[in-house]
């Protein structure tokens, strides 16, 4: 739905899990600031398919706004102060990411506050404004990476490129706080599904597993020690677990067999065992 002359919003949800069979598509305005709106499939359901960590892509908002760089440094101000943000990604006619231009760029070229080397005159657009390194994140990133490259860097948000340097969206401080966001009962169910049941093959009447406020309690009793140890640490990779308090009880300790040379024997081989 167009907002202006130069802007044009899609409907739908911002924020959602890429689709790797679809292309991402971009709806352009007439002028040069325009807004992206990355052709995504398959939204976010609260749950994770595996017991793998929330990767960039499972958070990141898909309805991005970005500038040409033949913008104005009119239209760009324009542009941060109506969409409320405080920096816009500059993209080149292909779709990659070649610079960024922030609050901080355009309140540089004031006349009068000495911050620039350069003068205000002949800065005219994008091309001149904008600062050229550009921190990015991937889709398949982990969002633990993504997060210690802003701490790092000290951005609020990272644009996110995929294998040729397109922008297919970008993910902010406030997209990685959704991992601790997520509900005790989401959470217990990933836990229950995907790790005892799916991952581990354990019996849900075998192993107990509750949450609360993000921490997981793993309650029961298993054969085997080591099946015990494995959930307590497939469990704290689930999103928005804090922490694991493992109570399963066992009746037979195998770790001491697993750090012998007997998992290394054939169990019919006529070798007589040698720890």
């Amino acid at each position: 739905m167009p907002t202006d002359g130069r802007i044009m919003r899609t409907p739908g949800n911002e924020r959602q899990r890429m689709s790797p069979s679809r292309p991402p598509t971009t709806t352009v305005g007439a002028g040069q600031a325009r807004i992206v709106a990355v052709n995504a499939a398959e939204p976010m359901s609260g749950r994770c398919r595996t017991v793998q960590q929330w990767r960039v892509q499972d958070v990141m908002s898909t309805n991005v706004v970005t500038a040409e760089l033949g913008a104005s440094i009119g239209e760009l101000a324009g542009l941060l102060t109506r969409e409320r943000i405080s920096a816009v990604p500059i993209v080149a006619d292909d779709g990659q990411v070649v610079g960024i231009v922030s609050e901080v760029d355009l309140m540089a070229r004031i006349p009068g506050t000495g911050t620039s080397a350069r003068s205000v005159s002949g800065t005219t657009d994008a091309a001149a404004v904008m600062s050229r390194l550009v921190h990015t994140a991937a889709p398949d990133e982990l969002l633990s990476a993504a997060a210690r490259r802003m701490g790092k860097h000290k951005v609020r948000r990272l644009p996110v490129t995929d294998e040729t340097g397109r922008m297919v969206g970008v993910v902010s401080r406030a997209d990685l706080m959704r991992h601790y966001t997520r509900s005790d009962d989401a959470i217990r169910h990933d836990v229950m599904h995907h790790v005892l049941l799916h991952t581990l093959w354990i019996d849900p009447r075998q192993v107990h597993a509750g949450v609360d406020a993000g921490v997981v309690t793993l309650t029961g009793e298993i054969g085997r020690r080591s099946p015990a140890a494995i959930a307590a640490r497939l469990s704290a990779g689930v999103p928005g677990v804090l922490h694991v308090v493992n109570n399963i009880a066992y009746s037979f300790d195998d770790t001491t067999l697993l750090r012998s040379r007997i998992s290394h024997t054939h169990p019919f081989s006529a070798e007589p065992f040698r720890p």
